[in-house]
């Protein structure tokens, strides 16, 4: 009797298993089986797949079970990759559990080319549960990890076509820094090597809302445009192909990748038209027939990067945010406001600050350490200054407001801290053209100034302080008058 009572609790703990995980069917047809990977990894069961917690773990291994059905093999050992960020990390933005990468390969047959990678990735964690609601980030990233399970399948069934390895990698931790696509390079060292190119699915359930697929870093790779756009043009697939990845706020796991040997990526997805980090992206809203064209069109894309024994080589083009050196030569739009006032050098008065605001052209020439930056910026300022009756106390008390608009050219001297010019100090000259000014006013005008300021990526912020040295009036009679400026640019680098 206990025998039997035994085996009947083991019965009945094998059928709760089945019903609680989604079966799936290889005779359904793809767009079915996306929308059924779809609905459980962004079922409100998995409270937000936040990275090492318990619905995370269920993720990841529902996305473990399918690759084994398919019958993908795991890169090494049992295709499970456990780590710990190496940085601090809020523990409100981790679970209590280790993260963890699922890295699978499909190995090439053509004796030298399958030690050649081609590395497709995804990251299944979302940002949990916030103020008691779950964020089921149903396109962000259960669509990008539902579609790579369909592209593994397809890829599986040409595996003997395939010349080149194709791995399939699942991240872990993405929403908090990267961090299972950091790991990834780091777990491949010198291996890394052998990755050709890696493509990132990342948000690709919207394609209807969105008109097109998206696809970043296209000119990262040679040749890689006419690829994408003579495939597009036969799946009848809308394209937009970007040169490079270019958002300075967000990123994909594609960047450890281009960081190490700065070798091609392309990140594709749908874009940012969904509830994005909203508790609203549920998987009612997915479009199931777009995610089922994206998967036919990267699958093929694949089989046409293992199947062909043309190189794949990068085009010595990389992304500005990619990239680990800044660019010889940069240019782009930069945009301030600041206070601007006159001073009376040598005088008993005082100068009173007022707006300033300024917009135009930033230009650099880097090398190595060091930066010749010349800006034209058209400016103008609004300068308090007293009324010179010959009162005192209208020196002091009685202020006019004029306003000055002219033509600024600073050059300055630029020192970075890094070869990225993370954090930069510098000093040069400048000169200004006043455009309305009167007769009593000299119209051009010579200063100093110094600076101090930090980028991320392509986009900068600085500091800018400048003393005027040449006096405004013509009139030597009149009190020595020039002006002292604080500004705060913006700058973003093309």
């Amino acid at each position: 009797m206990k025998q039997q009572h035994i085996i009947r609790k083991v019965l009945v703990a094998a059928l709760l298993a089945t019903v609680c995980m989604p079966v799936v069917n290889a005779q359904q047809t793809r767009q079915q089986r996306l929308r059924q990977h779809l609905y459980y990894l962004a079922s409100d069961s998995l409270e937000g797949r936040l990275a090492g917690s318990v619905g995370g773990a269920k993720a990841r291994q529902y996305i473990l079970n399918q690759y084994k059905e398919i019958g993908l093999q795991p890169y090494s050992g049992n295709g499970i990759y456990p780590f710990r960020p190496s940085q601090q990390v809020s523990s409100q933005m981790l679970g209590k559990d280790s993260l963890n990468n699922i890295i699978m390969i499909i190995p090439g047959s053509d004796p030298q080319l399958k030690n050649e990678y081609i590395v497709l990735g995804a990251h299944y964690d979302h940002v949990g549960i916030k103020g008691g609601k779950v964020y089921n980030g149903a396109d962000d990233n259960a669509s990008g990890s539902t579609a790579l399970i369909e592209i593994a399948r397809e890829l599986y069934a040409h595996r003997s076509e395939l010349k080149r390895s194709v791995i399939i990698a699942a991240f872990d931790g993405e929403e908090e820094g990267l961090f299972g696509s950091k790991e990834m390079v780091k777990m491949l060292g010198k291996d890394i090597d052998k990755v050709k190119v890696m493509l990132s699915i990342d948000m690709v359930g919207w394609l209807s809302a969105n008109d097109a697929l998206i696809i970043e870093g296209s000119s990262t790779l040679k040749g890689g445009k006419e690829t994408l756009q003579q495939l597009g043009e036969e799946q009848g697939m809308r394209l937009k192909l970007k040169t490079f990845e270019r958002s300075v706020m967000t990123a994909t796991d594609t960047e450890p990748f281009a960081k190490q040997g700065q070798r091609p990526t392309l990140a594709v997805t749908t874009g940012l038209k969904s509830p994005y980090h909203k508790p609203e992206d549920d998987a009612d809203l997915i479009d199931y027939e777009g995610m089922d064209r994206i998967c036919a069109y990267v699958s093929e894309l694949t089989l046409r990067w293992a199947t062909d024994r043309a190189p794949l080589e990068p085009s010595g083009k990389v992304a500005p945010k990619h990239s680990n050196h800044l660019r010889p030569f940069e240019i782009g739009p930069a945009i301030g406001l600041g206070s601007a006032g006159f001073r009376y050098p040598g005088s008993a008065f005082y100068g009173k600050n007022s707006i300033e605001g300024h917009a135009g052209i930033d230009c650099r020439l880097n090398h190595n350490l060091w930066t010749l930056q010349g800006e034209a910026l058209f400016n103008a300022a609004v300068m308090p200054k007293p009324d010179f009756d010959g009162t005192l106390a209208d020196a002091f008390d009685d202020f006019s407001r004029e306003t000055q608009m002219g033509l600024f050219v600073p050059v300055t001297l630029i020192y970075n801290l890094t070869t990225k010019g993370d954090f930069y100090f510098g000093a040069g000259a400048n000169y200004r053209l006043l455009l309305n000014h009167t007769a009593e006013y000299h119209n051009n005008l010579w200063g100093v100034h110094c600076v101090i300021g930090f980028r991320i990526g392509q986009l900068g912020l600085s500091l800018k302080v400048l003393r005027q040295l040449t006096p405004y009036y013509i009139d030597g009679t009149k009190p020595k008058t020039t002006s002292l400026q604080s500004w705060f640019t913006i700058s973003y680098m093309l």
